[in-house]
């Protein structure tokens, strides 16, 4: 077991800049008049501490593997890498603090990268701080008027897992990750337990990502995170993605403000064999914004999606408790793909338990591609908003162009919250979908609702 303290990492972090956020709203971002945030720097004149921390890594790499042990401490870090056969053991208050500068991320920009490594892992009660409020406070303080434009002002992923086989990550306690935080792109056989997240709200900080990954198991995880909570996805560029296979998550509490678990939206792989059971998706009511959906699968890059079960939800405060949908959409598409609609197929909806919802909660295929064999079974909803007075003559416009989202048939140009979310009816809305089974479905409304509570189009 190597010590980092034996290789130069004194534990350097220290409380150097106040930030205060003068500008807090931002479409629907509204944070807290008044919110502050501490960024921790390097002493002066002091070297990072990543760098006997990655001598630590190197060395036990180089004995043929081993565990590198991070004692109690703040520790000042750069972008690191993982090495096979090494697990990064961070001890109770062991506390590494990404640095606040731009420019130690110019040839690495993820924080922690492991890559085609066999035998990795991340353990121990530590802790690792991504400082993302260092990034968005002054760019929230420019009042921006659109999201690109932060693009080249934070780093990439905080931790990133690309190409290893047998990883752990465990115990871990993770904070203000500035963008994806905990990913892991074509790995197999990976395990997940008892990792904790919480995060300043910005755009992109999923909590974990899984990306044409197979054999993974996501266990006992509590993540406070602001874009989409466990989210599986292929990768646009790669014109065969191996897919997602032989998954399964149990065991979570998630609070978002996008979706609790989630497929898609890119997708134009397979996924194949995923359970999720066991999952909290919750919003306080004093929250900034509502979760977008508890369970949400979107194929739109001509994908597959097969033998999926989602069970024992219990689901609070969110715009739409679950929603399925097929697209052919053209934007974000790679000049060697032709837009086509995916397939989702076999997929079980059972005990979920959801109070707060705002949108109506949807299954919508394609005529060339319909949804097939879904069984919806011992599901209680409670609608606390969203009511209309009566039937909406028109039409449910196509949408099949639009970024997924619960209120994505509004209008036929894209989706607002503010009017609605565009459907018939208020308990269920089904189109294009084949094979469908319903059982023990019950919504409950707080208030007079005037369209009927199940359509089938």
């Amino acid at each position: 077991m190597d010590n980092v303290r034996d290789y130069g990492a004194a534990g350097v972090a220290s409380e150097t800049r106040e930030l205060a956020l003068t500008n807090s709203v931002m479409k629907w971002i509204r944070y807290e008049p008044g919110t502050m945030a501490v960024i921790r720097h390097p002493q002066a004149g002091a070297v990072l501490d990543s760098v006997g921390i990655q001598a630590a890594i190197d060395a036990a790499h180089a004995a043929g593997g081993g565990t590198v042990l991070v004692p109690a401490g703040d520790y000042a870090v750069g972008p690191m890498r993982l090495r096979g056969g090494v697990r990064l053991h961070l001890e109770p208050g062991a506390r590494l603090w990404a640095s606040p500068r731009l420019e130690d991320y110019a040839e690495q920009t993820h924080l922690l990268l492991a890559e085609d490594a066999e035998h990795v892992g991340l353990t121990g009660m530590g802790e690792i701080h991504g400082q993302s409020p260092n990034w968005i406070i002054p760019w929230m303080n420019e009042k921006p008027t659109e999201w690109g434009s932060l693009k080249g002002r934070r780093p990439g992923k905080m931790l990133l897992f690309k190409g290893c086989r047998h990883v752990v990550v465990e115990g871990v306690r993770i904070y203000d990750s500035p963008g994806w935080t905990l990913v892991f792109n074509n790995c197999r056989h990976v395990a997940v337990r008892g990792v904790f997240m919480h995060h300043f709200d910005v755009i992109n900080a999923d909590g974990i990502d899984v990306v044409d990954s197979q054999h993974v198991t996501i266990a006992d995880c509590d993540l406070h995170v602001t874009d989409d909570g466990i989210c599986l996805k292929t990768d646009a560029t790669q014109p065969d993605p191996p897919g997602v296979r032989n998954v399964t998550v149990t065991n979570c509490i998630i609070r978002t403000w996008c979706n609790g678990v989630k497929i898609g939206t890119e997708s134009s792989g397979r996924f194949e064999n995923i359970a999720f059971n066991n999952i909290v998706v919750h919003n306080p009511d004093d929250d900034l914004k509502g979760a977008e959906g508890g369970i949400h699968i979107a194929l739109c890059d001509g994908g597959h999606a097969r033998n999926v079960a989602f069970r024992n939800f219990v689901i609070d405060n969110v715009e739409c408790p679950f929603y399925l949908v097929v697209t052919p959409r053209r934007s974000r598409q790679q000049a060697y793909r032709t837009p086509r609609p995916g397939t989702i197929e076999r997929v079980v909806i059972s005990g979920v338990q959801a109070d707060g919802f705002r949108c109506t909660p949807f299954i919508v295929g394609c005529p060339a591609s319909p949804v097939r064999d879904v069984a919806l079974a011992d599901i209680h909803l409670r609608r606390t908003g969203g009511f209309e007075a009566g039937p909406r003559p028109e039409p449910v416009p196509p949408s099949d162009q639009q970024y997924p989202t619960p209120y994505m048939f509004a209008t036929t140009e894209g989706g607002r919250r503010d009017l609605g979310d565009g459907l018939p009816a208020h308990g269920l809305y089904t189109r294009d979908v084949q094979g469908l089974r319903i059982r023990e479905f019950e919504v409950d409304c707080a208030g007079p609702e005037g369209r009927p509570c199940v359509v089938h189009a």
